[in-house]
């Protein structure tokens, strides 16, 4: 039975890694059996004027006066993934942005294999947005585009496709890199409406 999978999203004000940043990020963790092990989240402070879709992701640059940089949260990400196995949805977009950001913070190099719900999913005939996805499968996916809300429903939807028999293939348990910063715990939350 595999060990404890860190499932994590990225809120972003593009679609190109290249061109944007996180400006949100959360991770829950859990077991195979769907027990939660722990939650974490984060809006992400960015230097820039342009929010990329904040009719979609609903981040303003009033909610990010104050929020970490991904420079802060780093330290704080590589402890929360160490030793799980990363799972997205649609994994190579939050991978690249991950892999971007670090680079972009000139923290060295970093190794990030992550196990996609998405793959999965299509391996069972199953939907492929999230979204519709969750509802399949009878998970409920409170607030859409908010990280942590959707990474709530990744864990449920992670769960309901291992029982339903999806093939995982080869597991990698993160680890993080021997240079790396310590956590700073910090981090900022959405404010509550």
């Amino acid at each position: 039975m595999p060990g404890i999978f860190a499932c994590f999203d990225v809120e972003t004000t593009s679609l190109d890694p290249k061109k944007g940043h996180i400006i949100e990020i959360a991770v829950v963790k859990i077991d195979a059996l769907g027990e939660v092990h722990s939650e974490w989240a984060s809006l992400v402070g960015v230097e820039t004027e342009d929010l990329g879709r904040p009719d979609i992701h609903g981040i303003t640059h009033q909610m990010l006066q104050g929020a970490p940089t991904f420079s802060d949260i780093a330290g704080d990400l590589m402890e929360i993934l160490s030793g799980c196995i990363p799972v997205a949805h649609n994994a190579g977009f939050d991978q690249r942005f991950v892999l971007s950001e670090w680079a972009k913070a000139g923290l060295g190099p970093l190794e990030l294999e992550v196990l996609d719900t998405l793959a999965l999913a299509r391996s069972l005939g199953l939907p492929g947005k999230l979204g519709d996805l969750a509802e399949s499968l009878g998970v409920p996916l409170v607030d859409a585009h908010q990280a942590l809300d959707d990474t709530r429903a990744l864990a449920g939807v992670l769960v309901k496709l291992i029982e339903k028999g999806a093939e995982l293939g080869d597991l990698y348990e993160f680890q993080p890199p021997l240079f790396k910063p310590e956590p700073s715990g910090l981090f900022q939350l959405r404010p509550t409406v």
